[in-house]
């Protein structure tokens, strides 16, 4: 066990290679609208400087650039110069721009810059969850909001009809390799008392997304999620190859079944006043 730790820590287990990013892009278009509207729930508008942190590919980024304007500015931060590359070769907006830095450790980052303070996602891979909403709270300015979207992978949150034992066997892996990187699965439901312990004038809301089979792209999550975790799984000894194989061509066979759906994780959305 602690051999594993020392192997994954500080790791998104998901991996940054081509084939992730493209996931997340899919991923990123599932949830875009209930991004957005977290978005202007929490009071965006034209000409606001927003940061986007641990942003990935940078969908949320760009689309916060399209929300506040020409007048705006949007910045996102990662501390994976692959996804800070893809973001800046992908990216034409001129009122956005990608910085390869950690909101925790870093000395270069000023306090109360930013109108919104965004993240999505990176909760459920931190070690420490409140020292990461303290710096987020410091960069966000007197009045300005903090919003974090985070799964919670709880037993059954992943609910598939008809039942499909592979979509069960995914998320316990993906719990099992969260939690030996040093994350927390069931980031989601502590967000809410962890805003309120902030200060924070603070609002949750939480759904629960819902993947028809057999409707491009959004039904190929399940699969392009075990592929991407492929190399951990196997390198780690969590399946062998062949049980592995197997997951894959059930989870492939459920997604272009029209009769079959999956409900992901659950997803909270906390949005706070500072």
């Amino acid at each position: 066990m602690q051999k594993m730790r020392r192997r994954l820590d500080n790791n998104y287990v998901l991996g940054s290679t081509s084939d992730e990013i493209q996931r997340l892009k899919i991923q990123s278009s599932l949830f875009e609208p209930l991004t957005r509207d977290s978005l202007l729930k929490g009071g965006i508008q034209k000409g606001m400087r927003c940061c986007d942190v641990g942003c990935g590919p940078g969908e949320v980024t760009r689309m916060m650039g399209e929300m506040i304007g020409k007048s705006g500015k949007a910045v996102g931060f990662d501390i994976n110069e692959n996804y800070i590359k893809y973001c800046k070769a992908s990216t034409t907006q001129k009122n956005v721009s990608y910085v390869c830095d950690n909101i925790i450790t870093s000395k270069n980052l000023p306090s109360e810059a930013f109108d919104i303070v965004y993240s999505r996602f990176m909760f459920v891979h931190l070690s420490n969850k409140v020292n990461a909403l303290q710096h987020m709270v410091r960069l966000a300015k007197k009045g300005g909001t903090i919003i974090v979207q985070e799964f919670d992978h709880a037993p059954d949150s992943w609910l598939s009809y008809p039942k499909r034992k592979s979509v069960d066997t995914l998320r316990k892996i993906y719990v099992k390799l969260v939690k030996h990187a040093g994350g927390d699965p069931y980031s989601g439901r502590k967000l809410y008392k962890m805003f309120v312990d902030q200060h924070l004038d603070s609002m949750i809301e939480s759904y629960s997304p819902c993947l028809v089979m057999g409707r491009e792209p959004f039904n190929s999550l399940g699969w392009k999620i075990a592929q991407s975790l492929q190399p951990q799984i196997l390198s780690l000894g969590l399946m062998g190859k062949k049980e592995f194989d197997d997951m894959v061509v059930d989870l492939k066979e459920m997604s272009q079944d029209p009769h079959s759906f999956v409900l992901y994780a659950r997803l909270f959305s906390v949005i706070g006043k500072k």
